[in-house]
């Protein structure tokens, strides 16, 4: 997908045409969907601070958000 920053938001255009507009998290979480990354790995990436748990509950909602959009689809 093409993509480009708008204010504070990704636009993301997909071979239709399609726009999807993200926020910065939800973007950088899109990023890393490429059919190799676990769920863990990007947990990972955002938790080096600590608060797993709760970093771990907020990109299981953006990863759910991206399904209900139609961005990914799971592996």
């Amino acid at each position: 997908m093409a993509w480009k920053k708008v204010d504070e938001a990704y636009v993301l255009t997909d071979k239709s045409g399609t726009d999807f507009s993200l926020d910065a998290i939800a973007f950088l979480v899109w990023i890393q969907c490429d059919g190799k990354t676990s769920v863990e790995t990007v947990v990972d990436v955002f938790s080096a601070g600590g608060n797993r748990d709760i970093v771990k509950a907020a990109i299981v909602s953006v990863f759910e958000k991206l399904t209900v959009m139609g961005m990914i689809t799971w592996v």
